[in-house]
């Protein structure tokens, strides 16, 4: 090597005033290493160290031999005598924080990792990225969404090809997670602040902080600057940033809500008041838990006999996914009605879903059969108990307990207090009549909206019902946000608000729409300030960024209003895009479909179908339009088109592709009803493009016996 290259150990010396000594040794400890030998190069290692104690090659090196070994804890005792004297080495750092996420908790870790950001970030982006990524992990498991995401953005600045691919997928994936409210999903910019004059070291050291990923000792540093700064908004906004980035999302919480009570402007403030009430409710004193209740048998196949009789519980399907489960049941908190009853049902006579039961299989013979009992904590989940355990008698015992069971180790899910009227639960029996149900479940929504959220105590209205709020001006800020925040629920439910209506009924002001100029950088709203922005006026090049924006987040009432224009008020656009409108028919009609509004579902599947057939589409699309006819129209049993749809699917698309005739009679089977097209004569028809098709007339319409005539 030139004596007077850079060295290898990185020290930033030239080879001859640093390592020359031990050249050949570290060219033998790199093979070692290279053909995966850690123990011989950890032994060739520790020789050399006698002499060079204070090597940061050799130090390095060694961790990364014992990493190889998984002797995490033995790399990290290796790295911190060294890392006291040489505070600054950049991949020594890396390597310690690496070795100390292995062997501790990610709480005792961000300390050494954030270290880590700031002295390694320069020269050891890929392991940062690495350290990003943990960190990452993390806080989707704890469900920190905001910090997961700004974490992936640092994977995505320094991470390999590979690695920023993946994070890329993962981010959008993050974003179109419509279990995550979405007022918490897609990016947060920050507002520009300037400190005052004394402040401004202090400011510039917590964007050094910010810019290398150490979001909480940034946020330290400004909580600082708001001793001196106690009114600024944007101060308090950027604090609540941090510490939402952080995970530390109590903390935002209160940030967010002190810079809503501070800005002027009102839409800015409803924005960080709804983030401040959804992190909120996540709080653990804000919530109750849904807990899971265990038993033993020795004999399922019995309990199930058991179970099957009993009024107050009803089976319901076992998803594919759920391996190992035998049965599932809703519990209700009265018994199932009757055939007769459920042609008169109401919502006052309905039953309510209290709880869940599954019966799973034994995972080996070596363990009995069990019997999960959940249901949200307290009454729902007593008197879900009581039902399981009256109906099982002898045949279910309460299983045992763990010696050193986890607190909370019972938990499945937690319900913020103040949404729990809205969890109320109406079931409605298979056997209830399909008008019946859907009629029940439009008046049900109708109720959750106008009557249960409207009237319902809320933490932060102070204790008042919206309608109570609504008559206190200083709530107004307050209001308007927790009607955000009730769309974000009901979003997650596929349930389109009215927003506009709602705000009228509670005399709360209208955002104020956003003007489409075209220099507008959708980057820099957030994804409820996008459903703001005014389509009125707005070019097409703009248009197409905001709907591709709006298939990503998935809310309905904005994908409702988007794919709208799109089809309705965007010919050009239309035009030049023949799969994307495609999907936009097939996308509004789910949309209107899970919304309730089935009668507008139909109408966009007739115009995809129409618009797949004036395009000369191809003949595998137009069947998928018709299939997802099929769908809908099958929910109603009576619907006079059923029949003639089935019949025009069994002997138009039929003919041309067997498989559909086989999907078909499966479907009847499912369906329990009689086959229309065993009932009928096939004739040919000249349909309107002039090609042979295929119509279906019931026997006994033509005079005389026919024999059964088909295509060859």
């Amino acid at each position: 090597m030139d004596s007077y290259a850079p060295c290898p150990c990185g020290s930033g010396k030239k080879v001859k005033f640093c390592c020359q000594a031990i050249l050949p040794e570290m060219a033998k400890i790199e093979r070692l290493q290279e053909n995966n030998q850690p123990h011989m190069a950890i032994q060739l290692i520790d020789k050399v160290l006698k002499e060079h104690p204070d090597n940061g090659w050799l130090v390095t090196q060694r961790a990364m031999a014992l990493f190889n070994r998984e002797a995490f804890e033995e790399a990290r005792d290796g790295l911190v005598p060294f890392l006291r004297k040489n505070p600054e080495h950049p991949l020594a750092n890396a390597m310690l924080a690496l070795a100390v996420v292995q062997s501790d908790t990610m709480e005792k870790s961000k300390k050494v990792i954030h270290r880590a950001f700031l002295k390694s970030m320069a020269d050891e982006h890929q392991l940062v990225a690495i350290l990003a990524g943990k960190l990452v992990s993390h806080f989707l498991e704890i469900e920190c969404d905001m910090a997961a995401r700004q974490h992936m953005a640092i994977v995505l600045r320094l991470g390999s090809e590979e690695d920023r691919q993946r994070t890329l997928m993962a981010m959008l994936e993050l974003d179109a997670d419509t279990t995550v409210p979405y007022p918490l999903r897609g990016g947060h910019p920050l507002p520009t602040y300037e400190a005052p004059p004394e402040m401004e070291t202090q400011q510039k050291k917590s964007q050094r902080l910010y810019i290398h990923g150490c979001f909480s000792e940034a946020a330290d540093i400004l909580d600082k600057i708001a001793e001196v700064d106690p009114a600024s908004p944007q101060l308090w906004h950027t604090i609540g940033l941090m510490r939402a980035w952080d995970g530390d999302e109590l903390n935002a919480a209160k940030a967010f809500h002190k810079a809503a009570g501070l800005y002027e402007d009102f839409d800015q403030a409803v924005d960080l008041e709804a983030l401040a009430q959804l992190l909120d409710r996540r709080q653990k004193d804000n919530s109750i838990p849904s807990r899971m209740v265990s038993y033993e048998t020795e004999s399922l196949s019995k309990l199930l006999t058991r179970l099957d009789n009993d009024d107050q519980l009803c089976r319901v399907p076992v998803m594919e996914e759920q391996t190992g489960i035998s049965a599932s049941y809703d519990i209700l908190d009265r018994n199932l009605p009757t055939e007769k009853e459920l042609e008169e049902l109401s919502l006052e006579t309905a039953p309510r879903s209290i709880g869940r039961l599954m019966l799973v299989d034994q995972a080996d013979p070596s363990t009995p059969a069990a019997a999960h009992v959940t249901a949200i904590e307290g009454e729902r989940l007593e008197q879900s108990i009581q039902i399981f355990e009256a109906a099982a008698g002898e045949l279910a015992t309460p299983a045992k307990k763990e010696e050193e069971e986890v607190e909370d180790s019972d938990v499945i899910s937690w319900y913020a207090e103040d949404d729990l009227v809205l969890t109320e639960s109406a079931f409605f029996p298979p056997k209830t009549p399909p008008e019946i149900r859907q009629k029940l479940r439009k008046e049900f929504i109708d109720k959750c909206i106008h009557e249960t959220w409207a009237n319902s105590p809320q933490k932060a209205l102070n204790g008042k019902t919206p309608l109570e709020a609504s008559k206190d001006e200083s709530l107004k800020v307050a209001l308007a946000a927790a009607v955000r925040v009730f769309d974000s629920f009901l979003d997650r439910r596929d349930i389109i608000l009215d927003q506009a209506e709602l705000r009228d009924k509670l005399n709360v002001p209208h955002p104020t729409p956003i003007p489409p100029s075209d220099d507008l950088d959708l980057n820099t709203l957030t994804v409820t300030q996008l459903q703001d922005i005014s389509f009125e006026g707005m070019s097409d090049k703009l248009f197409d960024l905001v709907m591709q924006r709006a298939l990503v987040v998935k809310h309905c009432g904005f994908g409702y209003r988007t794919l709208t224009e799109f089809l309705k008020n965007r010919p050009e656009l239309v035009k030049e895009n023949e799969q994307e409108t495609q999907q936009a028919y097939a996308n509004l009609a789910d949309i209107c479909s899970r919304s309730l509004k089935e009668d507008e579902a139909l109408e966009w599947i007739q115009l995809g179908f129409e618009q797949t057939k004036s395009q000369g589409g191809p003949f595998e699309a137009e069947l998928m339009w018709k299939m997802r006819e099929l769908q809908f129209r099958s929910r109603y049993l009576n619907d006079p088109e059923l029949k003639q749809l089935l019949l025009e699917l069994w002997n138009y698309y039929g003919a041309k592709l067997p498989v559909v005739r086989e999907r078909l009679e499966q479907f009847i089977q499912t369906l329990e009803i009689d086959p229309p097209w065993e009932n009928a004569i096939i004739t040919p028809e000249t349909s309107g493009d002039g090609e042979a098709g295929w119509s279906a007339q019931p026997q006994g319409s033509e005079s005389g016996e026919k024999k059964l005539w088909l295509p060859d």
